[in-house]
């Protein structure tokens, strides 16, 4: 009981109410900062996994097959679009996209989500070029 009345009446490690709503601003500053910067990186991370995604082929092509029994099955094929043409297609959304952000961007000095994009795009199409001479020299 002793310890107690000491603890209640020792003032050494008071917390002022100017000190308590500084701390609780830089925290709330801090916290939303962070989660920004989270949200943005996420955003990230899932353009990049949507246009590995796209640029995946998913075209097959199955031949018929015909028994010795006098069975048979039909062949199935799919042709993906050309990637080329879907990349045209996100470089217009992305353009579409710039010109929505234009006053976000006039307020802010970042760079715009569709630049972003639009550079990443053209990064993909450069690696598309250097790959299709290995693909090539594959089938060769």
């Amino acid at each position: 009981m002793n310890l107690l009345s000491k603890l209640w009446r020792d003032e050494s490690g008071v917390l002022l109410s100017a000190e308590a709503a500084i701390v609780g601003t830089v925290a709330v500053v801090g916290i939303s900062t962070g989660l920004t910067v989270v949200a943005k990186s996420v955003n990230e991370e899932l353009k990049d996994v949507g246009l590995a995604i796209r640029s995946l082929d998913q075209s097959y092509n199955i031949p018929a097959r015909k028994g010795c029994a006098g069975g048979a099955t039909a062949g199935s094929a799919f042709q993906q679009a050309p990637v080329k043409k879907s990349l045209a297609e996100l470089c217009e959304v992305a353009r579409k996209a710039e010109q929505s952000e234009k006053s976000t961007e006039q307020r802010t000095q970042k760079t715009p989500q569709s630049e972003r994009m639009r550079r990443q795009i053209e990064l993909q199409k450069k690696r598309r070029k250097s790959e299709s001479p290995r693909k090539k020299a594959r089938q060769i």
